[in-house]
């Protein structure tokens, strides 16, 4: 196989902004080296030899994005070695298994997804200065696009497709555990918000709740909530003239929720004090707990049985391969 990189010393900040649009250098490592200096290896796979720059390379894709604007530094960038060794190893291993497999990369993939590249560029002459700078040739960028591809297709074949949670799998699931799935009771309210800042004196205070008082008294002589939400209000639903929907259980804040779902439908709560100030709530309708059908989450369950099988299919097949791989480290 062909390596995939070039000598040569590169300036980072200048790359960084260039080729980060490339999956294949989000971010290039500052090398204190001779311009004729070879990448060092750091590990050979079926004699494969992988590079420090594999390694960025494989660290990159699952940094922070905070490190490419310098937000962190060496020793923090460096805690995420070992993950990034662990997945260039499987990176490489399932690129040679897809070869062994005879797995093909589709031609108009390639060429789409350069010129996707080039696009980001600007035109084809800044692209290929780009690639000049990095030390790359075009067609060595094209083989990193089939080797992302050809990764990519093994773990549709030997993954993804094999995961997929079958009906049975996903009825059993949700006849074990319909508990969960259960829609807690919920309540349509109207609220109303007296503000208070928390450094609010005493003084101030007594006023805001007054204010509040002066709500609550004009709803029980007749008063429009609604209308009343809107001058006085405020909270987020303010232009919706207090009108919160439905809310279930464990949305509110605990004080707020305490009061709330001890009220009977129809029914306005007196002044509930929380750090954001005074609260008027009117429950309006209750809903009790609903037990969800096997329809109503099917989606949920597949997605959730098949992530799962994804994670343990994927695992198995990097220890296998693993297991019967040549592997050296520097």
């Amino acid at each position: 196989m062909t390596r995939l990189f070039t000598n040569g010393r590169v300036s980072r900040s200048k790359i960084g902004r260039l080729i980060f649009p490339l999956f294949f250098f989000a971010l290039w490592p500052a090398w204190d080296k001779p311009a004729d200096a070879l990448p060092k290896p750091v590990a050979k796979v079926n004699g494969m030899i992988l590079t420090e720059i594999d390694l960025e390379e494989a660290l990159n894709e699952i940094m922070p994005a905070g490190v490419f604007h310098g937000g962190f530094s060496s020793k923090k960038r460096a805690k995420y070695r070992p993950q990034a060794f662990e997945n260039m190893i499987e990176k490489e291993l399932f690129f040679q298994e897809a070869l062994k497999k005879g797995l093909k990369v589709d031609e108009e993939v390639i060429k789409t997804e350069r010129d996707r590249t080039v696009k980001r560029f600007g035109d084809e002459k800044k692209f290929q200065a780009a690639l000049k700078e990095a030390g790359l040739t075009d067609e060595q960028y094209q083989e990193k696009l089939k080797k992302k591809q050809l990764v990519k297709r093994l773990i549709t074949v030997e993954v993804e497709n094999k995961a997929q949670a079958t009906e049975e799998e996903i009825k059993d699931y949700y006849q074990r555990n319909e508990q969960k799935f259960m829609r807690p009771e919920a309540r349509r309210l109207t609220h109303i918000l007296i503000h208070v800042k928390p450094e609010a004196t005493a003084e101030e205070r007594k006023l805001k709740r007054a204010r509040a008082q002066e709500v609550i008294d004009k709803i029980n002589a007749g008063g429009d909530m609604s209308a009343l939400a809107w001058d006085y209000s405020e909270g987020p639903y303010r232009v919706k003239g207090g009108d919160m929907g439905l809310v279930h259980r464990g949305r509110l804040y605990p004080d707020l929720e305490k009061e709330v779902f001890q009220l009977e439908p129809g029914r306005l709560s007196g002044i509930i004090e929380t750090i954001h100030g005074y609260h008027i709530v009117r429950v309006n309708e209750v809903k009790p707990p609903e037990q969800l059908s096997l329809g109503d989450v099917h989606d949920k369950i597949r997605k959730e049985l098949t992530g799962k099988n994804e994670k343990q299919i994927r695992e198995a097949l990097a220890d296998k391969l693993k297991a019967e791989a040549r592997i050296e480290i520097y």
